[in-house]
């Protein structure tokens, strides 16, 4: 179905080339270090310099001069952003309860413009709260690839292949993996916006819906999102049939030859995690999600040191209320260290990593998440004047993982484009978004 709602093109690179001289500055070129004052020079929406003033190159071009911290955008992986039309509801319930008597209702009801204002309202939330990309999932997904993009968000993009009795309106699997591949050729050459693959859940597909992803991932070279062992007997029903575990019954379908992306990932054996290290696979780790249903806490410390790149997410802003990456990285800290028992199991410093470069690392794409030579110039610049005291530079690391929040965001540029100023979007006009979706979230719960 073709919205009804313009199609935004290509932002088309941001602005020519400028230096951003900043009090304090994280590249994420490697372990957090914070440099200051430092530098980052920009052409055309790329970084092409990084570092310390006193050792920058020769410029005589334009300045903008930054007080506080600038550093990466954050990178959120695993996210439902539309579901701001849902926020709050089925609390309490757990995830299979939560998804079959409370979302799949509603979401079978959704219209393309349902899901285009609540993409709206949920990037302009991600973007003042410090996200510069976000990995989504969910239906409509040309819709929202519209938002994200209008709004300025960089929007890696998946659309659900789900069947279900509420949710007849998608069509059968068949059609939906034949709009997705649409759907990427519409966006081959976007700057902003990329296209992969979302099978919801090994449980929830048949096989040979997963075997039919599993081939157009590989003939196109598209990534694949799909939710893993979020919850503990999700499982099952893969076992009594096959004989296997989730990640090892992928692997028997070819799909680990893929860049997969595994989202959630609470229930995994030691077996499963050397498996997916063996593939490469990355992990979403969504600690507020997986602690609001009660799921579990995930081994993340285990996947890491086994080599598997995890990143923190938000999950959706129904399964979790808030898209909130300060939240989730005091959530995986805090819950890393209660998992193991051990206070030093998890720092600071490794959650932000976890959302930043790791996150980047997470999607296959090694030039989001840092600001070095090459990546892109998606910055967010912090208001540190609240945190302290800072009696080393590595204390900033540790005030903005424990104290930062969203309100402490002032500034936000993708692809070197700025899209939030003072703490709020330039790109979209909040309170006519908060309206659209108020209204159609009451429609949608009316309406089951």
């Amino acid at each position: 179905m073709e919205s009804s709602i313009p199609l935004h093109g290509s932002c088309n690179g941001g602005p020519a080339l400028i230096r951003f001289v900043v009090e304090h500055l994280i590249t994420m070129a490697g372990d957090p270090e914070v440099v200051s004052p430092g530098v980052v020079d920009i052409d055309e929406g790329r970084v092409v310099w990084a570092g310390a003033e006193v050792e920058a190159p020769a410029y005589d071009g334009p300045v903008e001069r930054i007080s506080g911290l600038l550093m990466p955008g954050f990178v959120n992986t695993h996210a439902h952003s539309p579901m701001v039309l849902l926020r709050g509801a089925g609390e309490g319930l757990p995830v299979d309860r939560w998804l079959t008597e409370v979302m799949w209702p509603r979401e079978g009801r959704l219209t393309p413009e349902d899901v285009w204002w609540g993409m709206t309202l949920g990037a302009a939330e991600l973007l003042r709260n410090g996200i510069t990309t976000s990995h989504e999932h969910y239906f409509f997904a040309q819709q929202a690839a519209e938002a994200a993009a209008a709004a300025g968000l960089r929007g890696i993009v998946t659309a659900p292949v789900l069947i279900g009795a509420d949710l007849s309106r998608f069509g059968p699997w068949e059609k939906q993996i034949e709009d997705m591949e649409t759907l990427a050729d519409r966006y081959a050459n976007h700057d902003l916006i990329s296209i992969g693959l979302g099978p919801h859940a090994a449980y929830s597909l048949p096989e040979e819906a997963l075997r039919a992803v599993t081939e157009l991932g590989r003939r196109r070279s598209l990534h694949i999102q799909i939710h893993v062992a979020e919850g503990p007997r999700e499982g099952d029903g893969i076992a009594e049939k096959y004989g296997m575990t989730v990640p090892a019954y992928l692997e028997w379908l070819g799909m680990l030859e893929c860049r997969v992306v595994a989202a959630h990932c609470v229930w995994l054996t030691d077996e499963d995690i050397a498996v997916f290290a063996r593939h490469e696979v990355g992990v979403a780790h969504c600690p507020m999600s997986n602690g609001k249903h009660a799921s579990g806490i995930a081994p993340v410390t285990d996947m890491r040191a086994a080599g598997i790149p995890v990143g923190v997410a938000t999950d959706g802003p129904s399964s979790h209320d808030r898209l909130d990456l300060f939240e989730e990285m005091r959530a995986a800290l805090r819950y890393a260290r209660l998992r193991s028992g051990d206070a030093g199991a998890m720092t600071p410093a490794d959650v932000l990593t976890m959302a930043t470069r790791e996150a980047g690392d997470v999607l296959g794409r090694p030039d989001l998440g840092r600001l070095t030579p090459g990546a892109r110039a998606d910055m967010i610049n912090i208001d540190i004047s609240p945190l302290g005291p800072v009696l080393e530079p590595a204390d900033l690391i540790t005030h903005v993982v424990y104290s930062g929040t969203p309100a402490l965001v002032r500034s936000v540029w993708v692809e070197g484009r700025q899209v939030v100023t003072d703490g709020q979007p330039t790109t979209v006009d909040l309170e006519a978004a908060r309206r659209e979706v108020a209204t159609r979230a009451a429609r949608l719960a009316a309406e089951v």
